[in-house]
């Protein structure tokens, strides 16, 4: 009989509720600050890491699951009699976290033979956009579905999951030596808000609009271009420290102009939102399969 353990690393942003209640193993990339280290999702909330960040004259460093960490949680594994393991794990362009789980794969087989098959994968994505396919995963395993029916969904499901990414603010990106000062300079002037699409394991700016306003409306006109069936679909909507009537009427336009069947909320953690800065929000959804 199959017993399948699911983990996935702190990026994934999932809420402590969910996590608890389908047994699913977070490992956490760690944040360091002036001279202090959290473990994102056990040590800091978003919502605190928001305010240090806003607050910080340095970036923040993150660093990756170790080897160590994720060998460790294979033993553990091994050890409560697993038969699978499943692993869904934040982009690999962008960490080295999934590197290190394959890592910690090959030191395990060594060292205890393949009895227990550990399938890992890279989602080429970010926060709750891969988690929430992570939580679909343990509920089909809660469900009783097989292993290899639960690694075809999965796989499905992330090789058709995009999002839109906006940002209120520049300084962040200047900061970060994302863009540069002049860049900043100018487009803050300007009142230019960036719209990135996060797509196949790039994140690329693909508009740029004029105001605030006008960043809700741009992400609402790209989500509408790439959604397919979206009265069938939740939308994930994902947020930093933005005011509240943004992320309300960003909601209310996914289900008035666009038709989603739902709408779930989710705050953006450390090791993301260090790179966008914390004035971000995006809607995560399901488009049309990767070729």
């Amino acid at each position: 009989m199959e017993k399948i353990h699911i983990l996935t690393d702190s990026a994934a942003d999932i809420p402590e509720a969910q996590v608890e209640a389908h047994g699913i193993e977070i490992t956490p990339i760690t944040v360091t600050h002036e001279g202090r280290t959290f473990r994102e999702y056990y040590d800091i909330t978003a919502e605190e890491y928001w305010k240090l960040l806003e607050t910080s004259r340095e970036i923040p460093a993150t660093a990756m699951v170790t080897p160590a960490q994720f060998l460790d949680s294979y033993r553990r594994a091994a050890e409560r009699g697993c038969t699978h393991i499943l692993g869904v794990l934040i982009n690999g362009n962008g960490s080295g976290t999934y590197q290190a789980a394959c890592m910690a794969r090959d030191m395990f087989y060594d060292e205890y033979g393949r009895d227990m098959r550990i399938e890992l994968l890279d989602s080429q994505t970010y926060t709750f956009i891969y988690g929430h396919i992570v939580v679909l995963a343990a509920e089909l395993r809660d469900a009783g579905d097989s292993f290899e029916a639960i690694l075809s969904v999965v796989k499905s499901r992330l090789n058709r999951v995009e999002a839109f990414l906006g940002v209120y603010s520049l300084q962040h990106l200047k900061k970060s030596g994302r863009i540069s000062g002049g860049a900043a300079f100018v487009g803050e002037a300007l009142g230019l808000k960036p719209v990135s699409h996060v797509y196949a394991g790039a994140v690329n700016v693909c508009d740029k609009v004029r105001g605030e306003k006008a960043l809700v409306s741009g992400i609402i006109k790209k989500v509408s271009a790439r959604v397919v069936q979206p009265e069938k679909q939740t939308a994930i909507l994902l947020y930093g420290d933005v005011p509240d009537e943004r992320v309300d009427e960003l909601e209310k336009r996914l289900f008035t102009e666009i038709g989603f069947m739902g709408v779930t909320r989710c705050p953006i953690g450390p090791s993301v939102i260090t790179n966008t800065g914390p004035q971000a929000i995006a809607v995560a959804f399901y488009g049309p399969p990767r070729v």
